[in-house]
Order: structure tokens, then sequence, then C-alpha cells
């Protein structure tokens, strides 16, 4: 592959190398450099991190479009190519369609406008006009925001009755951790894979825990065979049992029928616990599922477990070690909660 350059445009490429030295340009400019140079092949992708069709990419743009219209064509997050009115246009169109790569926005800008981005450009345009590419948030589609707000009115009412001394608050609900890794994210050398051990197991470990609102390191746990009003009869007796001297023992928790269960109720009836039923479809505001999710990225998604025996105790010994991780639960489950709505579609 042979790219060569006039001692003009090596001088001016040379100089754009240092100016661009933190950004992607860099990359685009030391290829061209390096092919002009004799370097084979796989020596710039290896050198550059880059993949061969990547190479003959940059290659074929300069032979096709000379230098000058190289650069301005590959200058990442090129602000000429759109007007202000057509900027706004890409925000509102990218914040109302739902976009999962590039190469469709691409296409709707050449569509509607007749302009043309690579997709790097337009990659790092959307970065500057303040967009991510992260994970969709899933919403429940009958979550009712009034309902929520109305909810933490209440809410507000049982923590000044916590913060004067006279109550606790806590936070209740069941999780059920499978055996068996589940894919995350973490940071890989680029263009290798990195491969994560699963079994092939679905078994569970049954967990029905109940968390201090002001002492996120203070969680209790019933492991169970099957979470049921039995099982949370144990967990309220632990609650109990850790604050004989209060007069009231708030447990917010949603609508699971164990809660609800009859004989359950009348065995609370002359218990100091008061149970406070979230909104329907409101997990947004269970603080303990921000401790369930803490949970996952620490122990379960992190680690391989070859058996269910390892896997339980890892999660168990977890809940024995919570003080280890007070600075992480307190940044986490502050008493700060996102309201959700269910936004109707047309």
């Amino acid at each position: 592959m042979n790219v060569q350059l006039t001692d003009s445009e090596r001088q001016h490429l040379r100089w754009l190398q240092k100016q661009r030295r933190d950004n992607a340009g860099y990359v685009k400019v030391t290829v061209l450099l390096m092919l002009d140079a004799g370097r084979p092949l796989a020596t710039v992708v290896q050198d550059l991190g880059l993949d061969e069709s990547t190479v003959y990419r940059y290659a074929r743009a300069f032979a096709d479009l000379g230098l000058s219209r190289y650069l301005a064509h590959e200058q990442p997050g090129y602000w000429g190519l759109l007007t202000s009115a057509q900027l706004a246009h890409l925000c509102r169109e990218v914040n109302a369609t739902l976009y999962t790569d590039c190469q469709a926005v691409q296409t709707w800008l050449r569509r509607t406008y007749r302009v043309d981005y690579s997709i790097s450009g337009l990659t790092d345009l959307l970065h500057r006009l303040g967009f991510a590419y992260k994970l969709t948030t899933p919403v429940p589609c009958q979550a009712d925001a009034q309902a929520q707000a109305d909810f933490l009115d209440e809410l507000a009412v049982l923590e000044a009755h916590v913060e004067r001394g006279k109550a606790v608050l806590y936070y209740a609900d069941a999780a059920h951790p499978t055996h068996n890794t589940r894919c995350t994210r973490a940071w890989c050398e680029k263009g290798t894979e990195r491969p994560l051990l699963t079994v092939s197991g679905r078994e569970r470990v049954n967990l029905n825990a109940a968390l201090n609102a002001y002492e996120p390191t203070q969680v209790l746990l019933d492991e169970t065979p099957c979470v049921n009003a039995q099982s949370t009869r144990r967990l309220y007796e632990k609650l109990l049992a850790a604050h004989p001297d209060k007069a009231r023992i708030y447990v917010v928790c949603d609508n699971a029928r164990y809660y609800k269960n009859q004989d359950l109720r009348a065995w609370l009836a002359d218990k100091p616990i008061c149970q406070v039923f979230l909104p329907p479809y409101s997990p947004n505001l269970n603080l303990i599922e921000r401790f369930w999710k803490y949970l996952r990225q620490k122990i379960i998604n992190a680690t391989f477990y070859r058996t269910k025996g390892q896997f339980k105790k890892a999660i168990l010994d977890f809940f024995d070690r919570l003080p280890e991780f007070g600075q992480d639960l307190a940044s986490r489950l502050t008493r700060k909660f996102h309201i959700l709505d269910a936004q109707p579609t047309s």
C-alpha cells in the first residue's frame, strides 16, 4: 500500500501531528505519514492499534480527496456542515427517536439535509452536542408520576418521625440471585475479547432483606428456600430484636402477596411494625433496589463461581463484610429518588 506525499504535505502533516496529539485526528494524520515512509501495513496496524480496513479506508480517502479535502472531511465533529438551526433539529431528532448506532443518524442527515458526515466525525459531533452512547433506562409502562410524588410527600412525614428519634425506617425487598455468570462491562485490550466462564445451572439463592435507610450497612437478612409470608415474619422478628426500644418501625415494601398475607397482618396487629406500601410499578422508590444492584456489581457479575456452594457463600459473606463497603453504600443509598413517568405513546 503506497502513499506518496510532497515535501510541503509531509511538513504540514508533521505539524498537524503535534497539534492533534491528544485527539482522534492524530491517528488519521499519522497513518499517512507512516505509509509515506514505507512502513508495512502490518506494522501500521500493530503500532496504531487499528484494523486493516481502517488503514485502507484512510489511504483510499487520501487518494480520492487529496490532502486538504481529506483533512476537512475527516476532521472530528466538523461543525460547518450544518447550520445552527439544523443542529437544533438534529438534537430534537436524536431525543425523539431511538438511534442505536451512528449509521442510522448518518442516513437521516443524508436524507434530510443531503449532508455527509463520516461515522467518526458524526460520533464526535454528537458528543459535542451533549449526547452519550449508553444503556437505555427501562421504565414500567404503567408508572404513575403523581402517585410517586404523593408517596414521597408521605415518606417525608415518616422521615420526620425518624429524625426525632421516635421511629426507624427500613426498606424491604426480596432478591433471587441466579448461579450463573452474567456478562458485564470491563476494561479490555482494544481488538481483543475478554472471555467470561459460565455454568449451565440456574439454581438460585433466595434472599429476603430489610435495609436501614439511615444506616446503609445495617441490613437484616433471611436466607430461605422460599420467600413467602413465613420468611417475611422471620425477617420482621429480627427487626423487632434489633430495635426493642422503638415505638414504631416503618417498613417500606412493594405490593408482593406475602407482605399482604392475612396471617402476617394478623401477627403484625399488636407489633410496632408498620408496612408502608409503594405505589405500583415504582421500584425506583425502593432504596434496597440500589443495594441489590451493588451486590450484583461487586459479587455476582465480577467473579466466576464453579459451584452453587461457592456462589452462595460469597453472597452471604458479603453481608458479613458490609462495613468494608460503607463508603460506597453511603454514596449510593442516599434518600433521593427520581420519579418515573410512563410517557404516553402516540
